[in-house]
């Protein structure tokens, strides 16, 4: 898959670019509290802004539209010449977004002269800004969007010996994956919230739920046992490729030591590796291991979507732009 980057944008100078852009990123008391995400989108960003655009930014906080975007702003003018970007008003504020209304895109595009998406965590989302927007402005994709589509395309059909490992707490949004995958992997470990919605799972012999689960003080499962752990870190050692996505535990309860005794069984086995999801990232980089792993996804339910699917509606839009022609 060939995709358009910034660099293949004509003169910039006094020209405006819509920027979507990836600022969803965990906040406490108006600080942005990882920001590994923002990281990652910065040299998309500066490029824009060093060739002389005008750089309005799109974005979104928060599932419901309720977050402020005014955190992360702050962190991503720390890094660039003040005043050297615009920032429009939480998207999903307005019901247009969520609904992908081609009236509300049409808004947006009539504020700029292109179109970039450096949003790829959102990019599975049909939503005006991502899929609808595209339609009416010469588009491409930032510097990490690429790089996303090009790493995570080498796991939509992995190599022979490769495992899944899927943790967190929605089976919704994984069982597209999962039953994508039972043909391409030799086992799939799901963490301990999935022994409640186990009646819903495929019934096949690859799919393997905890066999034993670590409870609270009420009994609720938080994380998966230590039997469980040594059956992952075994079939790791002879697995050629790990694609791991969500933490096996309650991580803000403090069940954080079977996922991170799981990123170190990873890095230390030398196979091929890809994780994606807040959390996840989140354990892997307080023990400083990301450079360890293949490729660390900036997206959760986009990275899911894309290795089931290969694409992802935000990428679609752009590619099937009559307008880049």
């Amino acid at each position: 898959m060939k995709l358009k980057t910034v660099d293949t944008l004509p003169a910039l100078h006094g020209k405006k670019v819509f920027l979507r852009l990836t600022m969803n990123v965990p906040v406490v008391n108006a600080v942005v509290t990882d920001d590994y995400r923002l990281g990652k989108i910065l040299p998309t960003l500066k490029t824009l802004i060093e060739r002389g655009a005008e750089v309005i930014v799109g974005s979104h906080m928060g599932s419901d539209g309720a977050g402020s975007l005014l955190p992360a702003v702050r962190y991503l003018e720390s890094f660039v010449p003040a005043g050297s970007f615009t920032t429009l008003p939480n998207l999903r504020l307005n019901s247009g977004e969520l609904s992908n209304d081609l009236t509300f895109a049409r808004e947006l595009a009539g504020l700029a002269d292109y179109y970039v998406n450096e949003d790829f965590p959102a990019s599975h989302r049909e939503h005006a800004s991502l899929v609808s927007l595209p339609k009416f402005l010469p588009s491409c994709f930032g510097y990490q969007f690429i790089e996303e589509v090009e790493h995570l395309s080498r796991f939509v059909n992995p190599p022979p010996k490769s495992m899944l490992i899927l943790g967190g707490i929605k089976l919704s949004t994984k069982l597209p994956l999962i039953k994508s995958f039972l043909s391409k992997v030799e086992k799939i470990f799901l963490g301990s919230y999935y022994v409640y919605e186990k009646d819903n799972l495929p019934k096949d012999d690859k799919i393997v739920l905890p066999v034993d689960v670590i409870k609270n003080s009420e009994g609720k499962i938080v994380d998966i046992g230590p039997r469980t752990l040594n059956l992952m870190q075994t079939a790791i050692v002879g697995a050629s490729a790990v694609i791991w996505n969500g933490p096996m535990g309650k991580l803000e309860a403090g069940y954080k030591n079977t996922t991170e005794k799981l990123a170190k069984a990873i890095v230390t086995s030398k196979c091929q590796s890809v994780v994606g999801g807040g959390d996840s990232v989140a354990a892997i980089r307080k023990l400083g291991l990301l450079d360890e792993f293949t490729f660390v996804s900036t997206g959760g339910g986009a990275m899911l979507d894309f290795l089931t699917n290969g694409t992802l509606p935000g990428i679609d839009a752009i590619m099937n732009n009559s307008v880049n022609d």
